[in-house]
């Protein structure tokens, strides 16, 4: 891939992404700097400071390998135009830029309202080590207002960015109106401070940056599109990751297919989905790069296809629409399934009890599998049992493309009766059931699947809080120690990991733990516990646990949730 290197003035750069010229491909990310960040960037250019080089794509009609959009503050141009480049990394440092020299009424993060900026010209004295040269303000506040009558702006010494362009046509009207106030004026300014506004706007309007410009590149190349997508990635000087969803979305956009709004639909109309992926109360907070990147992996399974990324940049768009709606329905149904504390459910009650997130588009997938092929009470607990395996195993712990694709792909193949048991049941035998080492006493990580996977096991048997009887279904429980810490250090000297072991915890509600304190469970049982109700309660204590994990809990786990373990 060839790389052009160029140098280009910044005024002119502004003015192209003005016109349309230059736009940002589809997957960039919006602009995000406050006004402190435009300020320091004028600053400066101001005194003359390098900041950074550029780095373009060329493009045209015919080599348009990403969908493309405007930047912040320029309506999208209905002509049908095509730009001539595609920034990759300065989008920022530009918009910024055009921001302010065109004052579009867009709001800048962290406010509602569009920003306005100034120079004043009458601390140029003082370049270098002035730390107000450069301000800014809402535009509906009444100094800003005021600034857009030009004798208020000569009498305040004050330039607007607005007029940086026209910075000739400024200055004669300046003179103008000097000299009919103050004629005498004009022959101190004449003489030195003219001169000195004109380098300051000069370093502004004349700067110039590097620009490295990168070859064009077809929509159906995709190694390119991969190198591209990497030197983003490497350049981006935001320090925001390229993401599947990102690379995907511009790849949709040419094909008329908006991603982000199919995202933003998907997360109206599916509750626990939008719960899960962080958009309660604001739909506006959830991640894309987090729960849309999972469906994208659903789409594929549903295909039957890989779920690496480099193989979901390059899924054919053709019935995308369609095959995210699909993955969507299944992605709420695995959700239902999941949070459900029914006998069949997993038992994961809150959202961050959740041992992963990554295995949901496999349970996604294969339920929507099962669901269509019509399949009987055997399939079902295949696929219960491939789910607590792989919680125990730490199966879906770092990367799980590979262990995605193949789970996926085992668990139906075993319930059509293609092949034998997937290797993950002969791994659970292996490294949990048959070996006598196993043990999750050194489990103590509230992070761990394998304690979050305890906890779900935990509702599922019945979760009650100790002191009112209640269930999990109507009490926010959570999860406490059965032997207090400060016990455990004061009478056993046992602490860290020792004393935050998962076979010491138990759901329960905050209040019972404030007033289980620090008590002996001796104690507390009889304060804290009702006597008529102090067998059932410690009965649902410690859960229905697959036999496998049993270790130092003695009881019979019940049959629901030990089922092809």
């Amino acid at each position: 891939m060839r790389a052009s290197p160029n140098n280009k003035k910044l005024a002119q750069l502004a003015e192209q992404a003005r016109t349309g010229l230059i736009a940002l491909p589809q997957f960039q990310r919006n602009f995000v700097w406050p006004r402190r960040s435009i300020e320091s960037l004028l600053g400066s250019l101001l005194r003359g400071h390098y900041i950074g080089a550029l780095l373009f794509l060329e493009t045209d009609r015919e080599h348009m390998p990403f969908g493309f959009r405007p930047m912040a503050g320029i309506e999208t141009s209905s002509n049908g135009s095509h730009p001539d480049d595609l920034v990759l990394d300065g989008q920022q440092r530009i918009t910024a830029l055009h921001y302010a020299f065109a004052a579009p009424n867009h709001p800048l993060r962290d406010t509602n309202h569009p920003h306005r900026f100034f120079i004043r010209l009458y601390r140029l004295e003082d370049i270098e080590d002035g730390d107000d040269l450069i301000v800014s303000g809402r535009a509906n506040e009444n100094w800003v207002k005021q600034l857009e009558d030009p004798e208020i702006q000569f009498e305040w010494k004050s330039l607007p960015f607005t007029e940086i362009l026209r910075w000739e046509d400024w200055k004669q009207s300046y003179t103008q109106w000097l000299l009919a106030r103050d004629p005498d004026a004009v022959v101190e300014y004449l003489g030195g401070e003219q001169a000195r506004w004109d380098e300051a706007v000069r370093r502004i309007r004349d700067a110039e940056v590097p620009v490295v410009t990168l070859d064009k590149v077809s929509a159906d190349d995709h190694p390119k599109i991969r190198q591209i997508c990497e030197v983003f990635e490497k350049l981006n000087s935001t320090g925001l990751k390229l993401t599947v969803f990102d690379l995907m979305t511009a790849r949709l956009y040419r094909d008329n297919v908006d991603l982000h709004w199919l995202w933003r639909y998907t997360l109206q109309s599916y509750p626990l989905l939008r719960r899960f992926a962080g958009g309660e109360p604001n739909v506006e907070e959830a991640d894309s790069d987090d729960f849309g990147i999972l469906l994208l992996r659903t789409v594929a399974l549903l295909r039957e296809q890989e779920v690496k990324s480099k193989r979901l940049i390059e899924m054919n768009t053709e019935n995308f629409e369609d095959d995210w709606e699909r993955a969507s329905e299944a992605m709420e149904r695995a959700l239902d399934r999941v949070t459900s504390t029914a006998a069949e459910g997993f038992g994961v009650f809150n959202r961050r009890w959740l041992p992963y997130k990554t295995i949901l588009p496999v349970l996604a997938a294969i339920t929507e599998k099962l669901c269509e092929s019509n399949a009987g009470a055997d399939a079902y607990a295949a696929l219960r049992r491939w789910y607590w395996t792989s919680v125990f195993l730490g199966r879906y712990t770092g990367a799980t493309e590979t262990v995605a694709y193949a789970d996926f792909q085992d668990v139906l193949r075993y319930v059509r009766g293609e092949q034998a048991e997937p290797n993950v049941f002969a791994e659970a035998q292996s490294q949990i059931v048959q070996n006598p080492a196993f043990s999750l006493r050194g489990t103590s990580r509230v992070s761990a699947a394998e304690y979050k996977g305890v906890m779900n096991l935990i509702a599922l048997d019945g979760a009650k809080d100790f002191a009112n009887n209640d269930g999990i279904t109507f009490q926010e429980l959570d999860d406490h120690h059965i032997f207090p810490r400060k016990f455990l250090k004061d009478e056993r000297d046992i602490t860290g990991g020792d004393a935050n072991t998962i076979v010491n915890r138990t759901l329960i509600a905050g209040r019972t733990n404030r007033r289980i304190s620090s008590k002996s469970p001796s104690d507390y049982l009889e304060t804290v516990i009702p006597d008529e109700h102090r067998d059932g309660n410690l009965e649902h204590c410690g859960g229905s646990f697959p036999p496998f994990i049993l270790g130092p809990i003695a009881r019979k786990p019940s049959e629901t949730t030990t089922e092809g373990i």
